[in-house]
Parts: C-alpha cells; sequence; structure tokens
C-alpha cells in the first residue's frame, strides 16, 4: 500500500514533468503560431503580387500590340515616302530640271 509520502512523491514528479511540458511546449506553439501568421500574411502579399503582375502583363501585352500597330503605319508612310520620292524624281527628269 502506498503512504500518503509516496503519493506526494509521485504528484511532485507528475507536476514537475507537467511544468516542464508546459514550459517547453507553450513557447513553441506560441512560435508556430507566430510562424503561421506570418506566412498566412505572406501568402496574401504573395497573392496580391501576382495579380499585379498579371495585370502588368496584360498592360505590357497591349503595349506592344500598340506598338505593333504604330510600326506598321510607319511602314506604310515610308514605303509612301519612297513611292513620292520617286514620282519627284520622274517628274523633275521629265520636266528637265537639275537637281
Amino acid at each position: 500500500m502506498l503512504n500518503i509520502g509516496e503519493i506526494a512523491t509521485w504528484a511532485g514528479w507528475f507536476a514537475t514533468i507537467a511544468g516542464l511540458i508546459l514550459l517547453v511546449i507553450r513557447p513553441i506553439l506560441a512560435s508556430f503560431t507566430k510562424i503561421s501568421d506570418n506566412l498566412t500574411k505572406m501568402a496574401h502579399s504573395l497573392d496580391l503580387i501576382n495579380r499585379d503582375l498579371e495585370m502588368s502583363k496584360s498592360d505590357r501585352v497591349s503595349i506592344h500590340n500598340e506598338l505593333k500597330t504604330h510600326d506598321e503605319r510607319l511602314d506604310r508612310h515610308n514605303d509612301r515616302l519612297i513611292e513620292h520620292t520617286e514620282q519627284i524624281k520622274t517628274l523633275f527628269k521629265e520636266s528637265g530640271v537639275k537637281q
């Protein structure tokens, strides 16, 4: 049979072990909670950055399409300028005026 001294000793051991576990586990759990919160915030920030990048990509694509249109117009104008220059040269040749 257990006497009161042995029961008190066992209770002391259990209280000491439980206290040590709480002393060690509680800060670890608090750290995990903080890490989890930070990871959640970072994930949200990354989602916002990805959305901004996608919007930026669509802007760049539209800008490139606009530039392509402008390049095509410039090419057509350059072709017309060459044609006009040739026509002017032909007119000067036909009229006999020296350049």
